[in-house]
């Protein structure tokens, strides 16, 4: 085997690592994965805003059954 080719297989695999390690990390620390990781973040900064200016005046009254 030459030195390049384990080089190159040592490369490969250390990325295959960190994203598989990274992965592991945001699933363990309960952080937002996959295509629209920032939804979250943008999500609760919205209702954030919205409940600062709409405050609920009693929440009993407005939710009858």
């Amino acid at each position: 085997m030459e030195p390049i080719e384990i080089i190159v297989i040592v490369a490969a695999s250390a990325i295959v690592l960190s994203v598989l390690g990274t992965y592991i990390y945001k699933k363990v620390k309960h952080l937002p994965t996959g295509e629209c990781a920032s939804c979250a973040t943008k999500g609760n900064k919205l209702l954030k805003e919205y409940n600062k200016k709409y405050k609920k005046k009693n929440a009993n009254k407005d939710s009858k059954i």
